[in-house]
């Protein structure tokens, strides 16, 4: 039986990749492990397409719907320029919850600087919580687009402000109350202000612009997950440098008091890059306020975290931590 969370990547070779219709000569990149975008030819442009869901948060899910998906063209190096959102809500709910979501789709939109596009909206006994999907749209020219399959043995590994900033904030604010007395007030508070850190467009496109070799936003499975994806994508290695990964305290407070990792902790808000331009890609994010860090090198095969007494092999979060800490809460 398959648990809670994304769905594991040997399944996802077994069951969902064979399965992907007919090839366009279209599609410049197709579905694959480690993609979040699919590309299309249009001449001198290519649109650059993304879907994900929200299930993990409750208040500021609207908010996040636009983001995650946003985020996702941006690590194309692409302009975002649309969403269609597909927003189911259980039986029961009043208009009040919809026009709440939608409030928060739309101030996230205005300030993406994106339309909603369409989509669909429904009352539905198949959910017991409101569920949002977005699928974004974007448009970067043909020769500039960044996949996340192309790191290069040699590259510098960056990563954007910190980790953990996503799922920081969602426990910070749908969990409260279990949280008052575990961590400071003030605690809870600077993280639930994370929610306004989530967006790694704006880096996406100066990164680019320098010269990457592939990026990816880094959501579910945290940086662990998003490490592994990049390299199998790539067919490269990695190796992780344990003294250098940017964790706020906040983040680290609010791990503890669940038993979590923050390693595996959903982190949209830090985008992995790949790059030759190690330097000049942080220079050019500081120079717009956007912190960043050096964080491992692209090797030639395995994955290892380096800590002051040697090199040791990382193994893959089975699922994101936000599922684990979800599942602590509802089993007291």
């Amino acid at each position: 039986m398959l648990k809670a969370g994304k769905v594991p990547p040997q399944i996802l070779k077994s069951s969902v990749y064979p399965f992907i219709g007919k090839l366009r000569k279209e599609v410049l990149v197709h579905s694959g492990l480690g993609e979040d975008c699919s590309i299309i030819d249009f001449g001198d442009s290519v649109a650059v397409l993304s879907t994900d869901p929200i299930t993990g948060a409750d208040i500021h899910s609207g908010h996040l719907s636009v983001y995650v998906s946003c985020n996702d063209i941006a690590a194309c190096g692409a302009k975002p320029i649309g969403i269609l959102v597909t927003l189911l809500l259980p039986v029961g709910s009043d208009e009040t919850l919809l026009r709440k979501i939608m409030e928060g789709i739309h101030k996230a939109a205005n300030t993406v600087g994106i339309e909603v596009l369409g989509g669909h909206s429904e009352i539905t006994s198949a959910v017991t919580k409101p569920i949002i999907s977005a699928a974004a749209i974007g448009i970067v020219q043909k020769d500039k687009f960044v996949t996340s399959s192309g790191a290069k043995l040699g590259d510098d590994i960056i990563v954007t402000k910190s980790l953990g900033l996503e799922g920081s904030a969602i426990l910070a604010s749908d969990f409260e109350e279990f949280l008052i007395g575990k961590v400071s007030r003030e605690t809870i508070k600077k993280a639930q202000g994370f929610i306004e850190k989530i967006s790694v467009i704006d880096e996406g496109i100066i990164a680019a612009k320098i010269g990457v070799s592939a990026m990816h936003d880094i959501t579910e499975g945290g940086l662990l997950g998003a490490c592994f994806e990049v390299a199998e994508a790539s067919h490269v290695g990695m190796e992780i440098y344990e003294d250098s990964l940017p964790i706020l305290p906040e983040t680290q407070n609010i791990c503890t008091a669940f038993d979590i990792d923050p390693l595996g902790l959903i982190s949209s808000g830090s985008m992995l890059i790949c790059t030759p331009k190690g330097n000049e890609v942080t220079a050019a994010l500081k120079n717009y306020n956007i912190s960043s860090t050096i964080i491992g090198k692209v090797t030639l095969q395995g994955i290892y975290m380096v800590t002051p007494d040697g090199k040791h092999p990382i193994v893959p979060f089975e699922r994101d931590e936000l599922v684990r800490a979800i599942e602590k809460v509802q089993e007291l």
